[in-house]
C-alpha cells in the first residue's frame, strides 16, 4: 500500500496487474439515483466521465457514479491488447500521462479506480460493492464476462467508434478497418454488451463523421480519427443516461433499446462532424455540450 496526494494505492496478487486507487475523500453513498459504473480509458473515457459528472452535479439524486475500471497501459503485465489497440499510437510517456489523468480526475471526484484484471473474484467483489444499475464501456481493453454485463438491471452498453451496423470495424482496430474499407465517413455506435465482442444489439448511432482530410486522403495517424469519432461520446453518453433515468424512475429497472442520436443532435454539431479531419494531433475536436449540462 502506498499513498499519493489524494488517493491510496492498493496492490494484490489476485489483481494480476495494475492497482486499486482509493480516494482519501470518498464520496458518500447515495440513497437514490441511477448507479453507474464506467469501464473506460483513453481521453474519450475521461471526457465521458467528466460529462456524466456534470450531469450528476446539475441533477443531484438522479444519477450516482460509483466506480471506474480502466486500462493500465503502463504495467507490462496488463492484458489489454496494447499493441493492437490505439494505445500503440501513443508513446510510453503519453500513455502514462493519460492514465494518470484518468486516475486523478476520478479520485478528485471521490471515485475509486481499478486498473487490474476484471474477470477475477477479487474484482467481482469490488464490482458487487459498486452495485451498478448500469454499466457504460468506452475504449476498454478487456473482454468482460456475463457476471459483469448481466448484473446491472438497466443494462450494459459499449461505445464503439465504427460503423458496426455496416459490418465494419468490430474488434480492436476500428479505424484501420474503416480505412481498409475505403470509408469516407464513420460513426459512433452504442450497443448492448454480450459475450461476443462488438456484436450486441445496437442501441443508437451517431451522425456521419468525416474521417478524411480536405484532399480526400486519410490522416497520417489514426489517433486523429480516434479523437474525432469519439468526440461524440460525451453528448451521446449524457443522452443515454438521461434516457435510462427516464425509464428507471419507478421500481422496475428497464433497459434502453433505441435512441435516435442522429435526429436528436443539433445541426451545428453535425456540421462540425462533417468538416474535414486534420493531421495536427494538438487540435482537438470539441463539440457543444449536451443541453442538459450546459451552464
Amino acid at each position: 500500500m502506498t499513498s499519493a496526494d489524494n488517493y491510496t494505492i492498493y496492490k494484490h496478487p489476485d489483481m494480476r496487474w495494475g492497482a486499486f486507487y482509493q480516494p482519501l475523500k470518498p464520496r458518500p453513498a447515495a440513497s437514490k439515483g441511477l448507479r453507474i459504473v464506467l469501464f473506460a480509458s483513453c481521453e474519450c473515457g475521461i471526457m465521458l466521465l467528466e460529462h456524466l459528472a456534470l450531469l450528476e452535479k446539475k441533477f443531484p439524486g438522479t444519477i450516482h457514479l460509483t466506480g471506474i475500471a480502466t486500462d493500465d497501459p503502463v504495467d507490462a503485465a496488463a492484458r489489454i491488447s496494447l499493441k493492437k489497440r490505439v494505445w500503440s499510437q501513443f508513446s510510453a510517456e503519453e500513455r502514462r500521462s493519460v492514465f494518470d489523468r484518468m486516475v486523478k480526475t476520478a479520485t478528485d471526484m471521490g471515485l475509486p479506480v481499478y486498473s487490474g484484471a476484471v474477470k477475477t473474484d477479487y474484482f467481482r467483489e469490488i464490482y458487487r460493492q459498486w452495485n451498478p444499475d448500469a454499466l457504460l464501456m468506452f475504449c476498454f481493453g478487456q473482454k468482460i464476462d456475463a457476471v459483469l454485463y448481466d448484473s446491472p438491471p438497466a443494462g450494459a452498453y459499449n461505445f464503439h467508434p465504427s460503423s458496426l451496423h455496416k459490418q465494419i470495424g468490430a474488434g480492436s482496430q476500428p479505424f484501420h478497418k474503416a480505412i481498409e474499407n475505403g470509408q469516407k465517413s464513420s460513426q459512433m455506435v452504442i450497443h448492448k454488451v454480450t459475450e461476443q465482442i462488438d456484436v450486441g444489439p445496437i442501441v443508437g448511432i451517431s451522425p456521419e463523421v468525416n474521417i478524411c482530410l480536405a484532399d480526400g486522403s486519410y490522416p497520417v495517424s489514426v489517433r486523429s480519427l480516434l479523437d474525432k469519432i469519439t468526440s461524440t461520446g460525451g453528448w451521446m453518453g449524457v443522452e443515454l443516461v438521461h434516457a435510462l433515468c427516464s425509464r428507471n424512475s419507478g421500481s422496475h429497472p428497464a433497459q434502453i433499446d433505441f435512441i435516435d442520436f442522429d435526429g436528436l443532435m443539433p445541426p451545428e454539431i453535425k456540421h462540425t462532424l462533417g468538416q474535414a479531419a486534420v493531421n495536427d494531433l494538438n487540435e482537438k475536436y470539441i463539440l457543444a455540450l449536451h443541453p442538459l449540462i450546459q451552464s
